[in-house]
């Protein structure tokens, strides 16, 4: 994947001993920051379904990337439209900030106006500050990291991110026979405690919707429109886990959740972004979803 070398964009590369970030640093204010993301990134997805979930959209504005990445990495189009500084690349808003940065030019990002830098480009960090520091602003309350549960959550979403987000990719990008099965292994073993937790508890903490569950809700929506044929995580349809399956449903019938979702987008994303695994840029039509199907008028 191309990468910024001090502040040039190198195709040729993919990987610098030394890279910078931007620490997260962000004051709840009214019309300060801009949230870029893309229904794509499944990271991205997190800090999106908190910014609607708590109807933070009036006081954070945003602009969506196109769904092709290509050589030049995320990019802007006539109808996904950088709002701000009109941008063709999103490595312009990162060497916007830092004109010599040296790094991937990753989503998510918000950017502070007013400082005019970006305050955060930790998916993690950001959507926890959301959920946690913007209640005064939320057209929708909801307590999505209760003191009680702080710390589980945490810990929830660390395993979350290892054990289901990454471990997916490790599936898919696995370089050998054995490596694939491996993980392929880890990962319906992890989806299998999961469903048993499911088994008791509504949500994963619970009857009320968590952060955690913000982590989890991206690899599932995800995972029959494509991890299955393009990762190779087919080894069971995820309709086969009764409790997961009819948790994601749930969430999916949830307008403001719902409203975070577009599966031909993604489908797009993933299927153009991995040239390794899809040389032509073929976007399979199927497979037909039932929830998705299902959703449609509701």
């Amino acid at each position: 994947m191309p990468i910024l070398d001090k502040g040039v964009w190198r195709t040729d590369i993919n990987q610098l001993d030394e890279i910078d970030h931007f620490p997260t640093q962000i004051v709840p204010e009214k019309d300060r920051y801009h949230f870029y993301y893309s229904y794509g990134c499944p990271f991205a997805h997190r800090a999106n379904l908190v910014l609607h979930y708590l109807g933070l959209n009036h006081v954070i504005s945003s602009s969506g990337l196109a769904p092709e990445m290509l050589e030049n990495g995320w990019t802007f189009n006539e109808v996904f439209k950088d709002d701000l500084f009109d941008s063709r690349h999103l490595y312009e808003i990162y060497t916007r900030a830092k004109a010599d940065y040296s790094g991937r030019a990753s989503l998510p990002v918000l950017w502070d106006k007013k400082v005019n830098t970006i305050a955060s480009h930790n998916s993690a960090e950001l959507a926890f500050h959301l959920a946690t520091q913007w209640q005064d602003f939320a057209q929708h309350s909801a307590e999505l990291v209760s003191p009680e549960l702080h710390d589980d959550i945490l810990a929830m979403n660390e395993w979350l991110n290892s054990q289901i987000t990454m471990k997916v990719y490790q599936v898919g990008l696995a370089n050998s026979q054995v490596k694939y099965e491996h993980q392929l292994a880890k990962l319906f073993q992890n989806l299998t405690a999961l469903d048993e937790r499911l088994s008791e508890n509504r949500y994963l903490f619970g009857n009320q919707i968590t952060l955690s569950d913000f982590f989890l809700f991206p690899t599932l929506i995800r995972f029959e429109a494509v991890y299955a044929d393009l990762y190779k995580t087919n080894l069971k349809p995820l309709s086969a886990f009764e409790n997961l399956y009819r948790y994601m449903v749930e969430l999916y019938q949830h307008p403001r959740i719902q409203a975070t979702v577009d599966v031909p987008h993604t489908k797009r994303f993933y299927y153009y972004s991995q040239p390794a695994l899809n040389p032509t840029r073929l976007v399979p039509v199927g497979p037909q979803l039932a929830w998705l199907d299902n959703s449609k008028g509701e």
